[in-house]
């Protein structure tokens, strides 16, 4: 059995078989024991919109879900549902951490923070249990819109479904400025990101614009049970984009046609996504942002080339910010390696008896077997 917890998130779609859906909310259980989830690491898949204080504490609207001074009116009900009192934000962030690490399916929808102070600062993004999470949102640029059209969707991403739902009941929430952290999969037509993976660190998972409609909320949790529980030491890293400069281009097609033909999901070159008319730094940086890794041809030519130092500065940047791995060094042609990359280790394709072996150790770090 598939067990499922959505957080301000109703199902009201038809049963799924071998799924068990709870609406519950994140207060404590000794607060509202029959309102309350269980540990957050005994969910498969975790559905978050904390529209309202009442939404994420309780698990749906509530009666005080859109007054301006939802604390106290929640706390005049019954004293209890002081947020001090009801939320424990501590123990619901580790229980969070432990179910990502347990291979947890986590999903956040984007929120106002409607920004309270009672007895101190509060943020319904408390209800997210992932201070990363909150943070990256705050850096990102919320923007509140009401729009229908999409505009760039990565169609390889799961939720491919739930954009098309959403282009008919239309959109709330989107980031003008998503920061280092997340590679969108779905934007507006000016370009404001609509949602897409989250990996900061140990904090894993997807955040979305949210659903306006029950066909909407129905959608986003049918879409989210179809993603595969992850497997931590399995892991397949969604995307590669290949930075090289145009007379590199012979062993950058070959080792495009070579990472596909053995698994890796989507491979990014320039000339097999640029169509005639696109803008070229528009989707350079399209790419770049649905890409998981930036692999550098390191040669004699693109080593001075202006492309490939402008796209390395900027995946060292990613690298640097999310404190993950970025950046994948191909060594084509013996060359000066430039300084920041010397103490990285490189795959060395300049021997062509060796080709075979270096394309198994850059599989291996894409985890493909």
């Amino acid at each position: 059995m598939k067990r499922v917890l959505t957080v301000g998130v109703t199902y009201t779609g038809e049963t799924i078989e071998g799924v068990e859906i709870e609406n519950l909310g994140l207060c404590q259980a000794g607060v509202d024991k029959a309102r309350a989830a269980f540990p957050l690491y005994e969910y498969d898949t975790i559905i978050i919109n904390p529209q309202s204080y009442t939404h994420f504490l309780f698990g749906a609207e509530g009666e005080f879900s859109n007054e301006p001074h939802e604390l106290g009116k929640l706390k005049g009900q019954n004293d209890s549902y002081d947020i001090d009192a009801a939320f424990d934000a501590e123990d619901r962030e580790k229980e969070m951490e432990a179910a990502i690490a347990a291979g947890a399916t986590v999903v956040w929808c984007l929120s106002e923070p409607k920004r309270m102070n009672f007895y101190g600062y509060r943020e319904t993004h408390l209800g997210y249990a992932a201070p990363k999470v909150a943070a990256l949102v705050k850096r990102s640029a919320l923007l509140v819109k009401k729009g229908r059209r999409m505009g760039a969707i990565d169609h390889d991403s799961p939720f491919v479904r739930y954009f098309d739902v959403l282009s008919k009941t239309g959109w709330s929430l989107c980031l003008s400025d998503p920061a280092e952290g997340m590679t969108s999969i779905a934007s507006t037509p000016e370009g404001y990101s609509l949602g897409g993976h989250v990996v900061r660190g140990t904090t894993v998972g997807w955040l979305l614009t949210p659903p306006t409609s029950a066909e909407a909320e129905n959608q986003l949790v049918r879409d989210s049970l179809a993603l595969e529980k992850a497997d931590p030491a399995h892991e397949k890293y969604r995307g590669i984009f290949l930075s090289h400069t145009g007379v590199d281009k012979p062993f950058v097609r070959r080792l495009r046609d070579d990472l596909l033909a053995h698994g890796v999901p989507r491979v990014w070159l320039d000339e097999a996504e640029i169509d005639i008319g696109d803008s070229l730094i528009a989707k350079i940086d399209e790419g770049m942002k649905l890409s998981r890794y930036i692999a550098v041809v390191l040669s004699k030519k693109s080593i001075d080339a202006p492309w490939v130092k402008k796209e390395l500065d900027v995946a060292m940047n990613r690298e640097i910010t999310s404190g993950e791995v970025v950046v994948l060094p191909l060594l084509y042609e013996a060359c000066e390696l430039p300084e920041f990359l010397k103490g990285k280790m490189y795959a060395d394709f300049s021997k062509p008896e060796e080709y075979e072996a270096m394309l198994a150790k850059l599989l291996r770090r894409l985890r493909i077997t």
